[in-house]
């Protein structure tokens, strides 16, 4: 026979007649049990409940015979037992977890050493790069200090020879060595860079401002009063970015007695809506030679910063790193005399830092260090002048300059700044004031532009 126990939650097979045996006797308050500690009596003291009386026995429950048993809350039961179990496991969790986590912590703590450790390493090898890299550029920098202006022909073929393919850096510290570290400057500007703030000169521009050189170099830049909006934005853009270091000098056109045209109207009230175009030379002499020349005059500049290029072609592909350019035909200052056919009363010198640059390298320093550039690049433009001479390149193969000066044909690509300019040439053309009809016997008024300037205005 079959006893099914809740308390024990097992099976265990025990003899009829003993069953029968022990039923007969509950009566007797004694307890018989053939299988010892299986069943005990009746008392309070007994944890084993009595049988039920025997009256109450008969064959059919005798066959499937049960007992009491304590009753006993299976859901606290079950909850106490869950909840000793999920402590154990909460435990058992917490320990594992107590014990990831510090292996994650070990890890994280050996991970940093170990970076540090490399990263010591590392600071101490640039550091050794830091100091062999200056070591070097010292060196190189004391070569260049060493290496004067030259004083003839040969002496620059020499110099240009040790500029050739150096990094902008070294070529405009070493030109800054000689020409500013003095104590005797007083307000002179003895370099100055002149740029129209295309890639090139903005290239050169932030390379003076990384190397702290903007303070005691001035840049100019020229308003022909024709310019494109974006371009004029573009100097409040320039401005900005580079903020106190720069001094920007805007001049402007100059009218027949030297005085500066401040607006486009002016401009054509002074000459004439068509100069450009009717008299190239004469429109450039007025809107960049002289304006320019004037204020490198008021500087005493003795070398002026450009942004021209071999890779530019045209009569810039054989171009040196440093120029002398004699004053213009004509100027007042041209006609010094002096044995050194690089003196100061004969000319300026002109350094062109990025000389060896192609177009790509430009275009990538702008780039990677985030130097602000006018907007109209991105619309086409190649190079970018004057509205009224300047396009989109019909074919990019063409070169960067191809969309200048198209209206003057393929002969014609300078903008005149970097000419061999005939001053007298261009002074000699006759520029009628304003045409208008006169009353009967009025006079006709024609001008020499240099005689207007001086005053010496005639009647004719």
């Amino acid at each position: 026979m079959v006893i099914k126990t809740r308390s024990n939650r097992k099976r265990e097979t025990f003899p009829t007649s003993v069953i029968k045996e022990h039923a007969a006797n509950i009566d007797d308050k004694r307890s018989v049990s053939p299988v010892p500690g299986l069943f005990r009596s009746s008392s309070p003291e007994s944890p084993v409940p009595a049988l039920r009386s025997s009256s109450m026995l008969s064959s059919s429950t005798l066959s499937s015979f049960d007992y009491d048993v304590p009753k006993v809350d299976d859901a606290s039961d079950m909850s106490s037992s869950s909840t000793a179990s999920s402590r154990f496991t909460m435990f058992r969790q917490n320990k594992a977890v107590k014990w990831i986590l510090g292996a994650v912590v070990k890890l994280v703590i050996m991970s940093v050493l170990l970076r540090m450790q490399r990263q010591r390493k590392v600071d101490d090898s640039t550091n050794d790069n830091a100091t062999s890299g200056s070591s070097a550029e010292n060196k190189q920098l004391d070569k260049l200090y060493a290496m004067p202006l030259p004083t003839t022909p040969q002496e620059l073929s020499e110099v240009n020879g040790e500029l050739a393919g150096l990094d902008p850096e070294f070529i405009l510290k070493w030109a800054h060595h000689h020409l500013h570290d003095s104590p005797e400057l007083g307000d002179s500007h003895p370099l100055v860079q002149a740029t129209s703030f295309g890639p090139t000169g903005l290239v050169i521009l932030d390379h003076l401002a990384l190397h702290n050189l903007l303070d005691t170099i001035p840049v100019v830049t020229m308003d022909t009063l024709h310019l494109f909006q974006e371009s004029y934005t573009f100097y409040e853009t320039v401005q900005s970015h580079y903020k106190s270091p720069l001094h920007l000098t805007i001049t402007k056109p100059l009218d027949m007695i030297e005085e500066p045209l401040m607006s486009k109207a002016e401009f054509e009230d002074a000459y004439s809506a068509n100069l450009w175009k009717d008299d190239p030379k004469l429109y450039t002499k007025v809107t960049k030679l002289e304006p320019m020349q004037q204020k490198l005059e008021e500087w005493d500049a003795v070398m002026w910063i450009t942004g021209r290029r071999r890779s530019q072609g045209g009569e810039r592909g054989k171009l040196d790193v440093l120029e002398f350019e004699p004053y213009p035909q004509g100027s007042d200052m041209s006609s010094a005399a002096n044995s050194s056919p690089f003196h100061s009363s004969k000319g300026r010198w002109k350094l062109n830092p990025l000389a060896y640059w192609s177009y790509d390298q430009v275009w990538s320093y702008i780039r990677n260090n985030d130097v602000p550039y006018n907007p109209l690049y991105d619309q086409g433009y190649t190079s970018i002048g004057d509205e009224m001479t300047t396009s989109k390149p019909d074919n990019a193969d063409e070169g960067e300059r191809s969309g200048r000066f198209a209206v003057f044909g393929e002969s014609n690509k300078e903008c005149g700044l970097h000419v061999d300019f005939d001053f007298e040439a261009a002074s000699d053309n006759k520029f009628d004031l304003e045409e208008e009809e006169e009353p009967e016997g009025a006079e006709n008024v024609t001008c020499d532009i240099d005689k207007a300037r001086q005053g010496e205005c005639s009647e004719e």
